[in-house]
Protein backbone atom coordinates (compact mmCIF):
# COMPACT_ATOMS: atom_id res chain seq x y z
CA UNK A 1 0.00 0.00 0.00
CA UNK A 2 1.59 3.52 -0.85
CA UNK A 3 2.29 5.84 1.99
CA UNK A 4 0.12 9.28 1.99
CA UNK A 5 2.69 11.61 0.71
CA UNK A 6 2.54 9.73 -2.61
CA UNK A 7 -0.93 8.70 -3.21
CA UNK A 8 -1.52 12.73 -2.45
CA UNK A 9 1.14 14.60 -4.38
CA UNK A 10 -0.52 17.86 -3.07
CA UNK A 11 -0.90 17.50 0.38
CA UNK A 12 2.87 16.64 0.79
CA UNK A 13 3.66 20.09 -1.27
CA UNK A 14 1.24 21.66 1.21
CA UNK A 15 2.96 20.60 4.42
CA UNK A 16 6.25 21.62 3.04
CA UNK A 17 4.72 25.02 2.64
CA UNK A 18 3.34 24.80 6.19
CA UNK A 19 6.99 23.94 7.34
CA UNK A 20 8.40 26.81 5.70
CA UNK A 21 5.65 28.84 7.16
CA UNK A 22 6.67 28.02 10.36
CA UNK A 23 10.29 29.13 10.24
CA UNK A 24 9.30 32.70 8.39
CA UNK A 25 6.65 33.42 11.19
CA UNK A 26 8.83 34.00 14.07
CA UNK A 27 10.78 36.39 12.21
CA UNK A 28 8.39 38.36 10.72
CA UNK A 29 6.71 38.55 14.58
CA UNK A 30 9.97 40.28 15.79
CA UNK A 31 10.32 42.88 12.84
CA UNK A 32 6.85 43.30 13.01
CA UNK A 33 7.44 43.89 16.87
CA UNK A 34 10.91 46.16 16.65
CA UNK A 35 8.40 48.21 13.68
CA UNK A 36 5.45 48.76 16.30
CA UNK A 37 7.55 49.26 18.92
CA UNK A 38 8.82 52.43 17.14
CA UNK A 39 5.18 53.76 17.18
CA UNK A 40 4.14 53.94 20.08
CA UNK A 41 1.95 57.30 20.83
CA UNK A 42 3.92 58.73 24.35
CA UNK A 43 3.70 62.57 25.30
CA UNK A 44 7.34 62.75 23.86
CA UNK A 45 7.80 65.92 22.18
CA UNK A 46 8.73 66.06 17.98
CA UNK A 47 12.49 66.31 18.95
CA UNK A 48 12.06 62.46 19.55
CA UNK A 49 12.03 61.92 16.34
CA UNK A 50 15.62 63.77 15.75
CA UNK A 51 18.91 62.04 15.83
CA UNK A 52 20.35 62.45 19.08
CA UNK A 53 24.28 63.72 19.25
CA UNK A 54 26.28 60.22 19.91
CA UNK A 55 23.51 58.00 18.32
CA UNK A 56 25.69 57.46 15.39
CA UNK A 57 28.07 55.81 17.46
CA UNK A 58 25.84 53.46 19.09
CA UNK A 59 23.95 52.46 16.13
CA UNK A 60 27.87 51.62 14.42
CA UNK A 61 28.52 49.86 18.05
CA UNK A 62 25.34 48.18 18.06
CA UNK A 63 26.05 47.17 14.01
CA UNK A 64 29.11 45.74 14.31
CA UNK A 65 28.08 43.40 17.25
CA UNK A 66 25.58 41.73 15.68
CA UNK A 67 26.62 39.02 14.33
CA UNK A 68 25.13 38.34 11.09
CA UNK A 69 26.11 41.77 9.81
CA UNK A 70 29.96 41.26 11.42
CA UNK A 71 31.85 41.07 7.64
CA UNK A 72 30.08 43.76 6.26
CA UNK A 73 31.33 47.43 5.33
CA UNK A 74 28.54 49.78 6.91
CA UNK A 75 29.24 53.37 7.36
CA UNK A 76 26.82 55.39 9.77
CA UNK A 77 26.50 59.55 8.99
CA UNK A 78 24.50 62.25 10.64
CA UNK A 79 22.87 64.36 8.60
CA UNK A 80 19.86 66.99 8.81
CA UNK A 81 18.88 64.74 12.05
CA UNK A 82 18.61 61.86 10.28
CA UNK A 83 20.99 58.37 10.29
CA UNK A 84 21.95 57.89 6.70
CA UNK A 85 23.58 54.19 6.65
CA UNK A 86 25.44 53.54 3.85
CA UNK A 87 28.26 50.92 2.22
CA UNK A 88 27.61 47.29 1.13
CA UNK A 89 26.24 44.18 2.12
CA UNK A 90 25.95 40.83 0.92
CA UNK A 91 22.52 40.32 1.08
CA UNK A 92 18.70 42.13 1.05
CA UNK A 93 18.44 40.48 4.22
CA UNK A 94 21.19 42.00 5.77
CA UNK A 95 20.06 45.16 4.35
CA UNK A 96 16.90 44.63 6.14
CA UNK A 97 18.89 43.82 9.36
CA UNK A 98 20.89 46.44 9.14
CA UNK A 99 17.59 49.30 9.37
CA UNK A 100 16.10 46.99 11.57
CA UNK A 101 19.02 47.07 14.23
CA UNK A 102 19.78 51.14 13.62
CA UNK A 103 16.33 52.15 14.72
CA UNK A 104 16.19 49.63 17.56
CA UNK A 105 18.83 51.81 19.31
CA UNK A 106 17.50 54.33 21.47
CA UNK A 107 17.70 57.78 20.44
CA UNK A 108 18.39 56.92 16.68
CA UNK A 109 15.58 58.68 14.95
CA UNK A 110 15.19 58.62 11.64
CA UNK A 111 17.07 55.88 9.94
CA UNK A 112 17.93 56.20 6.08
CA UNK A 113 18.66 52.96 4.57
CA UNK A 114 21.29 53.83 1.80
CA UNK A 115 23.14 50.63 1.84
CA UNK A 116 23.79 48.62 -1.72
CA UNK A 117 23.23 44.56 -2.33
CA UNK A 118 26.37 43.00 -3.83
Amino acid sequence: MKSEPERFPAMNIRIKKVDKMKKVLPAVGMVVGLWLSGCSNNSASLDSTVARAGSASDIKDKLATTQQLKNTHIRVDTEDGKNILSGVVDTKKQKFLASSVARSVEGSGRVVNRLAVQ
